[in-house]
């Protein structure tokens, strides 16, 4: 009887031990702490989270302790914050250095500087080749050297698959330039530029001019300019002519109107890139007597030309700092064909993504990732999720300087240029933006007052007001955190 007296006296002792410790624990959060959740608390009160369809975690990457923690395991919609998975996975992978190679063949004879029979031009999924690398690969054949092609220009896309739009995304695209296809051969992100601006007088038509001139593209030009300060109503489309794009120009201009731009996106990546190609030869002084075809590079063909783009770690950039949807679909396809053999596919490289969150501690039953860029709003993933990537990505020095170097710097450069403007600090935080109909992400880095380093990651869905006013709960929070001090 004693004894049960004994442990029942020493049970009381120990639950009193642990009430006691419990209660000093909660008297021991600092106050500057509870500042800093209270201020959070009522900023995320806004009536535009009305419906808590958010997520928010901030991380404290030093003392290894969440700073802030809301629905951070809630799975939502994440937009393009999900580029921080396909940044990790690329350069993981494939280094900062790696390179994307545009390679010519040919079957020919070479009789001085002229080549005799059909040129290949394979693309290897290359995001970045644009104006500037188009012509350093024409005048590396020019170098060769040749002069005279006598047969076609015959371009390979078989590296990637021919499915030129991830299967989830709307099944009738607009010509929009975020939607752009895909293409192990693309050029200029598989989009045009047009710049329209009034005619001389009321009556004119428009000027057009489309960058880059080319005979892919066709101008049908039917607006016209009006009177000054009257209004007006442009309409500049891009129409798909099986052969070539046609991009229509309708409606009216006033005579005061600035030069507007249009980016609109193409309907063929092979056939737009191998058009530029030979025109881009003919520019740079190559005769070549053909036409213009796809095909495959034979398998006894030579290599005459093999032209590297620039490093990953620069096309991450503009990956991330402007958000760029092509890029990193290109990206995961060419993961995709590199690790399982050509073609590259979509499905293919959903599967390195699930091998890199499970090696991150995420199992595939917690999450759902269907692109690489985030244009999908079947994509699930919560605040811990991406906190996690931004976790393993600071831990890894080989590819940690690449990564928050891709990231936008608040205030200064990217998408988010405007924001935050004027606050000094604003450039201690580097961040990756997400916006769809509804949606609004941010996620990054941030360096508090006294130097102490966050990750952080906030995802609203489902909001009730103007993305502006989205964007600025995010900003105030991260001001909070720059001016957090323990």
């Amino acid at each position: 009887m004693m004894n049960g007296l004994i442990r029942f006296t020493s049970l009381i002792f120990v639950l009193i031990l642990v009430s006691t410790a419990s209660a000093d624990g909660m008297q021991k959060v600092p106050k500057k702490v509870l500042q800093f959740k209270h201020k959070v608390d009522e900023l995320l009160s806004h009536s535009c989270l009305k419906k808590k369809e958010f997520g928010v975690l901030i991380y404290s990457l030093d003392r290894k302790e969440t700073l802030y923690s809301r629905n951070s395991e809630r799975l939502l919609i994440p937009a393009s914050n999900l580029k921080l998975v396909t940044t990790a996975l690329a350069l993981k992978e494939l280094g900062p250095d790696y390179r994307f190679e545009t390679n010519l063949y040919s079957q020919g004879k070479i009789k001085g500087d002229h080549l005799i029979g059909d040129l290949y031009i394979k693309g290897f999924g290359d995001p970045k080749l644009v104006t500037e690398q188009m012509w350093l690969l024409a005048n590396e054949l020019k170098n060769v050297p040749i002069q005279k092609i006598t047969g076609n220009i015959i371009a390979d896309d078989s590296y990637f698959d021919r499915q030129r739009r991830v299967k989830t995304w709307k099944s009738n695209p607009g010509a929009q330039a975020y939607n752009a296809p895909l293409g192990a051969l693309s050029f200029n992100f598989n989009t045009v530029t047009a710049f329209i601006q009034p005619g001389i007088k009321p009556g004119d038509k428009p000027v057009v001019l489309v960058e880059p001139e080319t005979q892919y593209i066709r101008v049908s030009n039917t607006a016209s300019t009006i009177g000054r300060n009257k209004k007006a109503e442009l309409w500049v489309n891009r129409v798909d002519q099986k052969s070539h794009d046609k991009v229509t120009v309708s409606g009216t201009i006033s005579k005061n109107q600035k030069r507007a731009t249009y980016y609109l996106n193409i309907t063929d990546p092979t056939n737009y890139a191998v058009k530029v190609f030979k025109e881009y030869l003919e520019r740079a002084g190559v005769e070549v007597t053909g036409d213009t075809h796809n095909g495959t590079v034979p398998k006894n063909a030579n290599r005459l030309v093999r032209h590297k783009s620039e490093p990953i770690a620069l096309a991450l950039r503009g990956l991330n700092k402007f958000s760029n949807n092509f890029v990193a679909e290109q990206i995961l396809k060419t993961l995709a064909a590199k690790q399982f053999g050509p073609p590259g596919t979509t499905e293919n490289g959903l599967k390195i993504i699930q091998d890199y969150m499970q090696s991150i501690g995420v199992a595939a039953s917690e999450y759902k990732i269907v692109d690489a860029s985030g244009l999908s709003k079947q994509n699930r993933l919560s605040p811990a999720h991406l906190v996690e990537v931004l976790k393993d990505m600071h831990s890894d020095l080989s590819v940690y300087p690449e990564f928050i170097s891709a990231l936008g710097v608040m205030g200064i450069d990217g998408n988010v240029k405007k924001r935050m403007r004027g606050i000094k600090e604003a450039q201690r935080a580097r961040v990756k933006t997400g916006t769809l109909n509804g949606v609004s992400s941010l996620s990054g880095y941030f360096q508090s007052q006294d130097g102490e380093q966050f990750a952080f990651s906030f995802i609203m869905n489902d909001l009730k007001c103007a993305h502006y006013l989205a964007m600025g709960i995010q900003d105030k929070i991260i001001h909070q955190g720059l001016q957090f001090k323990r």
